[in-house]
């Protein structure tokens, strides 16, 4: 059953049944499986008036809302291909994608009208929001959202405006959607999914997680990255359970208790935020209700305390692994197998291996079918049948997949000592005292630590006076630090010590380009903006 005949199939079986809530600063408004087919309907009708074919590129720049789902639904039936874009992208990052792709027409919100660039020439359909009046007037503004669907009511008869969708067969490697990999080295790629990849993907996503019809998720997970979009969004439309809309992902954390879902998927920053705040109370049911059963933690390592945390509440907790190239599931674990510091198991009809160089390596329906307008990225992304993951992991005997780093990132030293840069890494951010770390040294004789402080730690846990910006390149500070990292390190091998220390000011951001969109540490970058610093403590 792909997503269509799901729908179909729910407002059929179960009408009435509330299946999607909306959250907003005024409260929730829910939708039933009927309404929400009469809305799909409508958006059908809507990009057709405008001029939507089969293989048009449609682009959609929004934070999750009932437009976004509607858009996408009405993609498939109309074969179109969904280009799903982070709003957080900068302008430049944004152009670049537009142009790449070659959409058709784009649907954003209004608040979003500043990071379109006017010479990319795509006609937009505001989908909520007041234009500004600083908008740039030459950009193509073809309409907002409610007053083309009035229209296009207006426009049909009856006997049009009755009638039902006939859901179109499915065509199993159609080109349904590209996603734009944000990537921790060069430019973003177009990832190619297909219609066959991303149901597959859901239905075996289903199946692990066990839900059924009295499941309720909570969303806060943009559906612009696919770990939102195929386990909440497209595994909701194929379980027909309920599904909650956060308002914003900021007020996400806030918003459980009211949603008081039974299911969560997210990344460790939310749930720590959430354990946090049910410890606020004497009773922890207030920050995540009364019915939360499971969590599934992905995107990240996940910390021994907050699945201890969860877990003593009696809330079991699921930790995946995957890739946009996978749809994104490949690992997951069940309600019934779960180990601490694992993935999980490959889900079913998926195949994992690790190959003679430690690399995680996947084969199965949910692999990608290359890179958009990349046929030399396309060309090496698989090895005989197998998607090259770029990540090194291990498999116990039980199948449970652990990952220990990624193949590009391995630091090897002047004497030959092959180190995991995230293994310190972890070591040194579960300090309060460390907000940000990354270890370099390949090819050199020691390993140096690059390290954002908590300073508030810092002013608290002593008496010195001055700014972070004094401090950083005091060496008093320098050693007080390096003895916290020595002790976080105490454990481990001579040649996984740190030798040195640089101290920033100020915490890496996605907007500065240290980090990616999923908050993922463009190493080269901050490497780069370094270099002259690293170069003097190398020769020193």
């Amino acid at each position: 059953m792909n997503f269509l005949e799901a729908l179909q199939s729910h407002s059929l079986h179960q009408p009435d049944q509330l299946a999607l809530q909306v959250l907003s600063s005024e409260g929730g408004h829910w939708l039933t499986w009927s309404e929400l087919w009469d809305a799909f309907q409508e958006t059908v009708f809507v990009l057709q008036n405008l001029g939507v074919m089969r293989g048009n590129r449609i682009g959609i720049l929004s934070e999750n809302s009932l437009p976004w789902i509607l858009l996408d639904l009405a993609c498939h039936q109309l074969h179109a291909v969904s280009v799903p874009l982070n709003t957080q992208l900068s302008q430049s990052q944004l152009t670049e994608q537009l142009k790449h792709s070659g959409v058709s027409l784009l649907f954003t919100e209004a608040l979003n009208l500043p990071l379109v660039d006017a010479e990319v020439g795509v006609p937009i359909v505001v989908t909520g929001g007041a234009v500004p009046e600083s908008v740039n007037a030459d950009l193509v503004i073809i309409g907002a959202w409610n007053s083309l669907v009035t229209a296009s009511r207006m426009g049909r008869s009856a006997e049009i405006q009755n009638a039902r969708w006939a859901v179109p067969a499915s065509l199993p490697d159609r080109i349904a959607s590209i996603v734009y990999t944000s990537g921790t080295t060069g430019e973003a790629k177009g990832v190619m999914l297909t219609e066959d990849n991303l149901v597959f993907n859901a239905e075996m996503a289903l199946k692990r997680y066990q839900f059924d019809r009295s499941t309720h998720q909570f969303n806060f997970l943009p559906f612009f990255h696919a770990f939102g979009r195929t386990c909440d969004f497209y595994v909701w439309l194929l379980g027909g359970h309920q599904l909650t809309l956060a308002s914003d992902r900021q007020a996400a954390s806030h918003e459980v208790a009211q949603a008081n879902p039974t299911h969560i998927n997210g990344v460790p920053y939310f749930f720590e935020k959430l354990l946090i705040l049910s410890q606020q109370n004497e009773v922890p049911t207030p920050a995540l209700g009364e019915r939360l059963i499971q969590i599934n933690s992905g995107g990240a390592t996940l910390m021994k305390s907050i699945f201890d945390g969860f877990t003593e509440l009696d809330v079991a907790v699921l930790e995946g692994y995957g890739l946009t190239e996978t749809s994104p599931v490949a690992t997951l674990a069940g309600r019934d197998a779960i180990k601490y510091g694992s993935v999980g198991r490959a889900l079913d009809q998926t195949e994992i291996k690790i190959n003679s160089e430690g690399e995680v390596i996947i084969r199965g329906r949910h692999v990608c079918a290359g890179y958009y307008r990349n046929a030399q990225e396309s060309d090496q992304l698989l090895s005989e049948g197998w998607l090259c993951t770029g990540d090194l992991g291990t498999l116990d005997q039980d199948g449970f997949l652990y990952l220990t780093g990624r193949k590009t990132e391995l630091i090897v030293t002047s004497s030959g000592k092959n180190i995991w840069p995230q293994t310190i890494e972890q070591l040194l951010s579960s300090h309060e005292g460390i907000e940000q770390v990354m270890v370099v040294g390949d090819q050199q004789k020691f390993l140096t630590a690059i390290i954002v402080p908590n300073w508030e730690y810092f002013a608290d846990s002593t008496d010195v006076s001055g700014t972070p910006e004094q401090w950083k390149d005091s060496p008093n500070v320098e050693r007080w630090f390096q003895y916290l990292v020595d002790q976080c390190l105490e454990n481990r091998a001579a040649y996984e010590q740190i030798g040195q220390l640089v101290l920033m000011s100020a915490l890496w951001t996605s907007e500065a380009g240290q980090l990616t969109s999923k908050g993922t540490l463009r190493r080269g970058v901050i490497k780069a903006q370094l270099v002259d610093v690293l170069d003097r403590l190398y020769r020193g």
